[in-house]
């Protein structure tokens, strides 16, 4: 199966936000991709553990920046973010448990989970911030309201 490039048409508008989601998108085809040749174990690991790592770390990125202008959906945002991390210490779990066709099914789940919240979600709160006149990275701008 060939990995699946980002779509542009779930950018958010928010070119920090969406910058991290490609990095996301191309962590998670490289995992698909080592998964599948199934011949490096510690290629795996190191892979599903960057994964980990920056799906940590983005998602408190963005929840940085939702706490900073107050966002209201910020709860149930984070909460959709646990589920997410909940998910790829499972694929962590079956990677290091080298189930690797158990991990790849997850993967596919986790694709599905991560275009479904960036359109949703992420998109809410990008609506949100043009309702409200926040540009939260307005190219070569001040952050901040407009």
């Amino acid at each position: 199966m060939r990995p699946r490039a980002w779509d542009e048409g779930i950018s958010t508008g928010i070119s920090t936000v969406d910058a991290e989601h490609r990095l996301q998108v191309t962590l998670v085809n490289a995992l698909e991709q080592v998964l599948r040749q199934g011949t490096d174990r510690a290629l795996a690991d190191r892979t599903v553990a960057q994964l980990v790592d920056f799906s940590t770390v983005h998602f408190h990125s963005e929840e940085l920046m939702m706490r900073l202008y107050a966002y209201p959906q910020l709860d149930a945002h984070a909460l959709e973010h646990g589920r997410l991390l909940d998910q790829v210490a499972e694929i962590r779990r079956r990677v290091e448990a080298a189930t690797f066709a158990d991990a790849l099914a997850q993967i596919d789940a986790l694709r599905v989970w991560l275009t479904t919240h960036v359109r949703t979600m992420d998109h809410g709160f990008a609506l949100w911030c043009a309702r409200h006149g926040i540009r939260p990275d307005p190219e070569g701008g001040p952050q901040g309201r407009i």
